[in-house]
């Protein structure tokens, strides 16, 4: 049977024709005025708009309402049989992994509602099969092989992997940072601590300058006790007269000379320097006393500097690997699961681990074995997304699922229940 827009369109062109030879025949039979020729030509013009307004809406497909609906079981329509949209994720806590039987995590529940944000009003859903790979390269080459429409994971977007995959909106956001065990539970070397308040820029500082300052009392200590007979100084040479002034100089600066000079400007001298003696002393004892017990208080770890010259867990891609090595941060073992680098940190195999923050956040607040610290500020920020096949038609939906699931709270509750913090 013909369609009726075709019907209209056969008539209405076959009106404008029989117009058209009409008119032609009456303009060779008289002459025509210019304004009622350009009425004509403006009527014929018209006519032929609509002729084509008409053919178009007679062979062009109506455009579909739902954007989605090209989408082969997202909107199934009425497909009695509906292919399921495969999901692939990487085993990893607290990325996905199971317990007690089931397939359970950040991006488990994250794929999950996007999925269910996706299928809303729709009443035949496409069915949901996850599928979990031990490793990330094993996830991604069944995307590859066309054995995945979605990776669902915490998969960095770099530039290696923006040349083969789409990526959706980031689900996640976050930077490296340091867990190491509670302050009580550290390690520690009382040599080291003591170095380094030692090795300390402002003792340092202070340091130099009193040795410079040294030099004056040394000098006049030698000047007027080289021709004294109880003087402190043996020879009247200036060499070595002046190496036993300078010596004299130093035990009087850490309370242990026996012996003070007889020229009465030389005992002035030697009482300055003595009260200088004093004060360099108390400095420093107070100094290193108050970094020792913040280092009790507090723990001896606060950055990637602290971590030169100890054993550090990684997990993290090798890109990460990189970064720390190009710190001297040379005690480096990579680890493919948190487990066993949380499990090496309680066994103080390594005294830190290296990794993304979500993942130490959630270990921080649910396991039991050690008290664990996240210490520092977070660094080499990287966004993690949905990976899929380039090209992918599932995109756009799961972009704007993604954001339906921010608008809503819904990935508020989702990033609370598995780091035990507010996103």
């Amino acid at each position: 049977m013909q369609n009726p827009l075709n019907r209209l369109s056969e008539s209405v062109v076959k009106c404008q024709l029989i117009k058209f030879r009409r008119f032609t025949h009456r303009l060779k039979r008289q002459r025509w005025g210019r304004f009622r020729l350009r009425s004509g030509l403006i009527s014929l013009a018209l006519g032929g708009a609509a002729v084509v307004g008409v053919v178009v809406l007679a062979i062009a497909p109506a455009h579909p309402q739902n954007p989605g609906q090209d989408l082969p079981g997202i909107f199934p329509g009425d497909v009695a049989d509906p292919v399921p949209l495969r999901i692939a994720t990487h085993l990893m806590r607290p990325d996905a992994f199971e317990q007690d039987g089931q397939l359970v995590g950040f991006s488990v529940d994250i794929g999950r509602a996007v999925v269910e944000r996706i299928h809303q009003g729709q009443t035949q859903p496409r069915p949901l099969t996850i599928k979990p790979y031990g490793q990330v390269h094993e996830m991604l080459a069944a995307l590859r092989a066309g054995e995945a429409d979605l990776a669902m994971a915490v998969i960095p977007i770099t530039s290696q992997y923006e040349r083969e995959f789409d990526f959706s909106h980031p689900i996640l956001a976050a930077g490296l940072q340091i867990m190491v065990p509670e302050p009580a539970q550290q390690s520690r070397s009382a040599e080291r601590e003591i170095l380094q308040r030692i090795a300390s820029p402002s003792l340092l500082r202070l340091s130099t300058v009193v040795a410079l300052l040294m030099l004056i009392p040394a000098h006049v200590v030698w000047y007027f006790e080289r021709k004294s007979q109880n003087s402190v100084i043996e020879h009247t040479a200036y060499f070595p007269g002046i190496l036993e002034a300078l010596w004299w100089t130093v035990l009087t600066l850490v309370g242990q000379a026996e012996e003070m000079p007889d020229a009465p400007l030389g005992r002035v001298v030697a009482l300055f320097w003595v009260f200088v003696g004093i004060v360099y002393l108390t400095y420093f004892t107070a100094g290193l006393t108050a970094e020792m017990t913040l280092q009790e208080l507090r723990g001896s770890i606060h950055g990637l500097e602290d971590l030169q010259n100890r054993p550090v867990a990684l997990v993290a891609d090798d890109t990460v690997m990189e970064y720390v090595e190009g710190r001297n941060l040379r005690r480096v073992t990579k680890f493919d699961q948190p487990e066993l680098a949380y499990q090496a940190l309680a066994d103080q195999q390594v005294e830190a681990i290296i990794a993304p923050r979500p993942i130490l956040l959630h270990f921080a607040a649910f396991e039991p074995k050690v008290r664990f610290e996240v210490v520092g500020t977070p660094f080499l920020e990287k966004f993690y997304a949905i990976a899929m096949p380039e090209g992918s038609a599932y995109r756009t939906p799961v972009n704007l699922a993604i954001l339906a699931l921010r608008e809503d709270d819904t990935y508020a509750q989702i990033y609370q229940r598995w780091f035990g913090v507010a996103p």
